[in-house]
């Protein structure tokens, strides 16, 4: 007699079709390659490519599988197919996940539960949400015209007299509070930085940077370059521009690691471009660069990883988007474009305690990169790098740039001082001499305090404005530094640059005599002014601006300091 009993449940209950993944391999439908530690494949699946699309693979519900193991949850299991996949972009929305316990190791951040109130949002005329940073228990939201504060696992309740009282509540984004003020970090998120409760971005709609402290927004381009940043945000832009073709002439395939027994492979998605005299710098080499040829047959190319960039060498690892087979016809000449962004980059370096931030235009391949020193409470220096990213870890400042990583102020290197990316930089500093506004001067010397290597650029005076067609502006001969301005004529020392005296350097100052008269210029001053090419001519002017920079040869990189620059000068 037989019997018939109904199970009520398998040790079983998902599904999996197999993907085929070369001869004699399947992979996991959700991932791209075989993860170690998972369970094999049955052998009797098939790995025919007709016969893919049947083979089913039944997955066991006890994690890892083990006798008497912790067994998932045998609820219901819902399944929906979309059958609208439309992207629907809510600009001006947020909406937050279940939570990731480490402790127990459930994880809830892909579960969106439409039965709670899991979404919040602030005024969509303030433009779309471009950065959002967590502050104490607060999130700050950075619209593009906006900054605004919303509260995290709390909400304000408001007394009679208009204060507010904060309370607990089962909400995560709790009540949205602007700051005051016009201003948002526009399209440029690159810019934001921060230290302890200070946050600082770039508004380039209103060509300004800013500074989100407790006393709320401040406006620090203000404090002595406001027109400089007017002038030089409002040349930002915002669209994305094709640059030239990059191009490399040899490249080699990379294969995947072969099991005993694989045949030979032809095809791979990773590739080292071996750069020569002829092709462009591996640094510029950057992820979503596409292909502007057909590159082994193929187009639409475009990169997904950059593993490596060796700027020694030249050379560079990098993934496709797909694979090439390596012997289809072709070019083999690799042909690279990218679509580039103006930025606006901005970091703290909490070395020297001061935000640092970059424009950029890319398309010109021009950069202003400058620092703002909460000390001094004011914008301290000019600098000659455009970093891609900068942040100071345990107290040490990084830029990244082509790929790689750049350790700043590292003493360990020998006569570093000025070096950016493997590129030497002089200092220089340029200041005006203004004693006795209305009075007109003759400016005779120029001298500086500090150490030996530095040198006058030029010594110029205040524009006279066009005279029967002639711009007349005074300007020193340049002035050599110490050592090379030195030269021995019959065994005697002569300088024709700085020379030095009780420690302090010191140059008399040689009027170059030189007017411009649209593209040529004439070798005589101004008719009844100072006499040029005299040892002790002078400067005349009401004002004069000097720039002072390190030489060329003088214990190059090392250290240099400069303590007070001054000229001695008589009426006019």
């Amino acid at each position: 007699m037989s019997l018939t009993t109904e199970v009520t449940y398998f040790n079983s209950f998902i599904i999996k079709k197999t993907v085929e993944a070369g001869p004699g391999k399947a992979s996991w439908a959700s991932l791209p390659w075989d993860p170690p530690g998972y369970p094999t494949f049955p052998l009797a699946v098939s790995t025919v490519p007709t016969d893919v699309e049947y083979d089913w693979y039944v997955e066991e519900s006890r994690i890892r599988g083990g006798y008497n193991n912790t067994q998932v949850d045998l609820g219901v299991k819902a399944y929906i197919t979309e059958t609208e996949d439309s992207e629907l972009v809510l600009e001006n929305g947020l909406i937050y996940s279940g939570l990731y316990n480490s402790r127990t190791g459930v994880n809830e951040t892909n579960v969106f539960s439409t039965g709670e109130n899991i979404t919040k949002e602030v005024d969509p005329r303030y433009g779309g949400i471009q950065k959002l940073y967590t502050s104490d228990t607060n999130l700050i939201i950075f619209q593009e015209d906006k900054v605004s504060s919303a509260l995290i696992d709390k909400d304000a309740i408001y007394t009679a007299d208009g204060n507010p009282a904060l309370t607990a509540t089962q909400l995560v984004l709790g009540q949205i509070n602007q700051y005051s003020g016009e201003y948002g970090i526009s399209d440029n998120p690159e810019s934001f930085a921060f230290k302890g409760s200070r946050m600082y971005f770039s508004d380039k709609n209103r060509g300004a940077i800013m500074r989100l402290s407790r006393d709320g927004l401040t406006e620090i381009s203000n404090y002595g370059m406001r027109d400089y940043f007017r002038d030089t945000l409002a040349n930002v832009s915002e669209s994305f521009d094709a640059t030239e073709n990059i191009v490399f002439y040899s490249l080699a395939p990379v294969y995947p690691p072969s099991q005993p027994g694989d045949p030979t492979p032809t095809d791979t998605d990773t590739w080292t471009i071996i750069g020569g005299v002829n092709d462009s710098d591996v640094s510029k080499i950057e992820l979503g660069m596409t292909t502007s040829r057909s590159f082994r047959g193929l187009n639409g190319i475009y990169v997904i990883s950059v593993t490596s960039i060796n700027t020694a060498n030249n050379t560079a690892t990098i993934k496709f988007n797909q694979t090439i087979q390596t012997n289809n016809l072709g070019s083999v000449d690799l042909y690279l474009i990218r679509f580039v962004k103006d930025k606006v980059v901005g970091a703290y370096d909490n070395y020297y305690d001061k935000y640092v931030v970059s424009i950029q235009q890319t398309d010109l391949e021009t950069y202003d990169t400058l620092s703002f020193n909460e000390s001094n409470n004011g914008w301290t220096s000019f600098w000659d790098y455009d970093p891609s990213f900068g942040g100071t870890l345990n107290n040490v400042y990084y830029t990244t740039k082509g790929g790689s990583i750049w350790k700043h102020y590292d003493e360990s290197v020998i006569n570093n001082r000025g070096t950016f990316y493997e590129t030497y930089h002089p200092t220089s500093v340029q200041l005006s001499f203004n004693p006795m506004a209305s009075v007109s001067k003759n400016f005779q010397t120029v001298n500086y305090e500090g150490t030996n290597g530095w040198q006058a650029d030029f010594f110029l005076s205040d524009p006279t404005g066009k005279i029967q067609g002639v711009d007349y502006k005074d300007e020193s001969s340049f002035v050599y530094s110490y050592e090379e301005g030195s030269y021995t004529e019959s065994g005697i020392t002569y300088r024709v640059g700085f020379n030095i005296k009780d420690n302090k350097y010191y140059a008399n100052l040689e009027n170059k005599g030189v007017q411009s008269n649209g593209n040529s210029t004439v070798e005589f001053g101004m008719p009844g002014q100072v006499a040029s090419n005299t040892s002790m001519s002078g400067i005349k002017g009401f004002y004069a601006t000097v720039k002072i920079s390190t030489d060329s040869t003088t214990d190059l990189g090392g250290p240099k300091n400069l303590f007070a620059v001054s000229s001695n000068f008589v009426k006019s």
